[in-house]
Order: structure tokens, then sequence, then C-alpha cells
């Protein structure tokens, strides 16, 4: 059996198991998707092509509308990929963090139901919590922007431009502290590289909405 039918029959596998908790499966691009209005949660496969196996990582990710589309009035993302920017995400793995590894392996027909009961599992202990947890604005400030130590979702857009987008707008009281940590940050970050987008952002955020 190829290694494409093995990842076809896996995912046709957990289709119905994903369907009873409302995602949907993409199967061009490996992942479950639950629509909300206002954004969406994603369940992603990450199939990692090994020699004669899939290795799969697991991913969790929610988009906010509200958030991406502030983001994107100052980002360089290209207008028909704009609708698909998640606002938080980080891998199964990374989230429980306890130096072991939380993947699968695919390689033979034999697999395919081990894999399919180890995903959905922690679909349902780790994914379906965390989406719970994070799905809502003040939360998503709460575990970003943070003023001693460092947040559990980290990268280019998340240690600033999404920081200032959710402190302006559960107006965060220290909106003016993590103002001025997120410019220091891109000042030095790739010899201010990326500090251009992040001066654009502010300069949007305290644009009045019209009206």
């Amino acid at each position: 059996m190829s290694k494409e039918v093995l990842k076809k029959n896996l995912l046709d596998l957990l289709r119905p198991r994903f369907k009873a908790s409302d995602f949907t499966l993409n199967k061009e691009l490996g992942e479950f998707v639950k629509k909300q209005k206002g954004g969406w949660e994603k369940f992603q496969l990450i199939f990692l092509n090994r020699k004669d196996t899939w290795e799969i990582n697991l991913g969790m990710l929610i988009r906010k509308d509200v958030i991406e589309d502030i983001y994107h009035q100052a980002s360089s993302f290209d207008k028909k990929y704009q609708k698909g920017t998640p606002t938080i995400g980080i891998t199964v793995e990374k989230y429980i963090n306890d130096g072991k590894e939380h993947r699968c392996y695919l390689g033979s027909e034999d697999d395919i139901e081990r894999c399919a009961q180890y995903i959905e599992n922690l679909f349902l202990k780790v994914a379906k919590p965390f989406f719970e947890e994070y799905d809502n604005i003040k939360a998503m400030d709460k575990a970003v922007n943070i003023k001693n130590g460092c947040s559990i979702f980290s990268g280019l857009k998340y240690e600033g431009n999404l920081g200032i987008i959710l402190a302006k707008l559960v107006k965060n009281p220290d909106y003016d502290f993590f103002l001025e940590k997120y410019l220091n940050h891109y000042k030095t970050l790739a010899n201010g590289f990326y500090l251009p987008e992040y001066l654009k952002l502010v300069k949007v955020l305290d644009t009045p909405p019209p009206g």
C-alpha cells in the first residue's frame, strides 16, 4: 500500500470521529476545521515525509477574524492568503511540553487504526480543552502578553504584533508597557527588519474608527 493511500485511509477513518465534534475534514490540507462566527478552530495533521513512513505531528490553531482583520491592515501577506492565517497556534507536543514525543508513525496498513486511536485520544484530551480555554480574546491576551517570562506562543507575529492588538482590544492596563516592550524587540530583531510593520500596526490601532 502506497504512502498516499495510507494517508488517505487514515484521514477517512478519522473523518466521522471528528465529525462528532463538528470538525470537518479538509483532506487536501490534512486538517479538521470547525467554522465559527468570526473565525475557526483547526486540528492539523502535519505529515512529514520520512523514507518509508509518515511521521505525523499535530497542531492546534485558532483564528479570530477581528484580530486578523486588524493585523492585515499592516501585514505584508498577499490578500489571497489573509483569510487563512491563524491567530494563535501551537503543536500538541510543544503545548504538553513534558519532554516526550507526541506524534505517530504511519508506515503500513497495520499502523492505521493505531494512529487513528492515538490522534483521536490527543484531540479529545488535549486539543478540545485547548480550544475551550483559548477561544476568546481575553484568554489570548493573558497567554500572549506576559510582563515577566515567556509566552507558550512564540514567533515573529506573537512576540509583538499579536500582543499589541490583543492588549488594545481588551484594554489591557499595561498597554503602554507592552507597546514599549515590543518596540524594543523589533528594533533589535533581524536588524530592525520587522520594525516598519509593527509601527504601521500601531498607527492602525491608534486611528479612531470611522464615524
